[in-house]
């Protein structure tokens, strides 16, 4: 290459193999200004700018971000090694954040291909379950006992059990969607079906821990069928439309399992 050679926008974008719009976006950002412009304003480029350009697609490479990148090249005698460094960190920080993405999306997945079909509202609910998990769990121990924490987010099962009772009660909650979204009534049989077979679920997974409850730690968990109780709405955000729920209470009022369950879990009764 001559070191005094000039290449046009068009020459230089197919000998760097980056497109014009990128050129004229690192133009714009300050990153890559052409040497030279003629009267007309049309960009060419020089050997300096092609090893600048380097630099630009090398650190682009190791991730760093386009200010950073402009930061850097303003300041190119600056410890590149600390930079490495405090770059590593980050990126480091990223593989987590993307493998616990990775790990959402997978869980996700399992769960809609063995509940069938979910809406999507209803799975970015979920997913933001599954986001928070942790900080739901640490919520929910400051106002009811941990072994009832510990029932809910069904912590005693392995991954694939844990799934397929996942997986059962999103089936559930969908089905009971379906039925109001198709018009039916709240007291059809085949509604009052479906509602007895969440209550029934319910009833197993949180029966054994309800029985070894004494009146005091019953009544601790109260709060979760009181619907003036402050739950923090962000941290555990809402499943159901108003209408869905004010369809689901009636469905749920006539089952006598639900008063049952609702009666142990508001005054601490066992049945």
């Amino acid at each position: 290459m001559e070191k005094d050679a000039l290449y046009a926008i068009g020459a230089f974008a197919k000998l760097t193999s980056l497109t014009e719009r990128t050129l004229r976006y690192y133009d714009r950002k300050g990153l890559l200004t052409p040497s030279k412009r003629n009267e007309h304003g049309h960009r060419f480029y020089t050997e300096r700018d092609l090893v600048r350009l380097q630099k630009i697609v090398t650190l682009k490479y190791l991730d760093f971000s386009l200010e950073d990148i402009v930061s850097y090249l303003q300041r190119p005698d600056e410890d590149f090694q600390q930079s490495l460094a405090v770059q590593f960190e980050l990126l480091q920080q990223k593989q987590r954040h993307l493998e616990k993405v990775l790990d959402t999306i997978g869980r996700m997945q399992k769960i809609v291909e063995r509940a069938g079909r979910v809406d999507s509202d209803l799975m970015l609910v979920f997913i933001h379950n599954i986001q928070h998990e942790e900080n739901q769990k640490q919520w929910l121990s400051q106002q009811m006992p941990s072994s009832f924490v510990g029932a809910l987010f069904m912590d005693d099962m392995n991954l694939d059990e844990r799934l397929a009772k996942e997986s059962t009660i999103t089936a559930m909650v969908m089905e009971l969607k379906e039925h109001y979204k198709q018009g039916k009534e709240p007291l059809d049989e085949e509604v009052l079906g479906s509602g007895r077979r969440l209550v029934a679920f319910l009833d197993e997974l949180l029966g054994p821990v309800l029985e070894s409850m004494n009146e005091e730690e019953l009544s601790n968990i109260g709060f979760l069928t009181d619907r003036e109780a402050p739950i923090d709405p962000i941290l555990f955000p809402n499943a159901f439309t108003e209408q869905e729920e004010a369809y689901l209470k009636i469905v749920f009022d006539h089952l006598e399992a639900f008063n049952i369950l609702r009666e142990e879990l508001v005054n601490g009764e066992k049945s």
